[in-house]
């Protein structure tokens, strides 16, 4: 039996994911961020309580619009980047675990909002 066999259903799916491999990684990214976007309201509310309401405001505005859209447009080709260059094997693992992972996290957020 070659070695390489057992290898051959990775290699498949990896094929067919590294095309989508962008939208992969925004997928991830911007999953987390709604899971802990909450989190990050909630403490960056806390921290600007005694503030004035237009600081307030602008302050939120800026977390959401400019704070989150920057992470996500500078953290997603980084995480693109380094799925990218992993091998078959490991692009089709670190995936698929960063989805179950995630999926986790999701549950058990959603789980403590209840």
């Amino acid at each position: 039996m070659d070695g390489l066999n057992w290898q051959q259903p990775f290699i498949w799916l990896a094929d067919l994911m590294r095309p989508h491999n962008k939208a992969i990684a925004l997928a991830m990214v911007t999953t987390l961020l709604v899971i802990f976007g909450d989190v990050i309201n909630a403490t960056f509310k806390k921290l600007l309580k005694r503030q004035m309401v237009w600081v307030r405001v602008s302050a939120f505005i800026g977390l959401c619009a400019f704070g989150y859209g920057a992470f996500t447009v500078w953290i997603t080709p980084l995480l693109a980047s380094f799925l990218m260059h992993r091998s078959p094997i490991t692009y089709v693992f670190v995936v698929i675990v960063s989805f179950v992972v995630v999926g986790i996290l999701a549950e058990r957020f959603q789980r403590k909002k209840l």
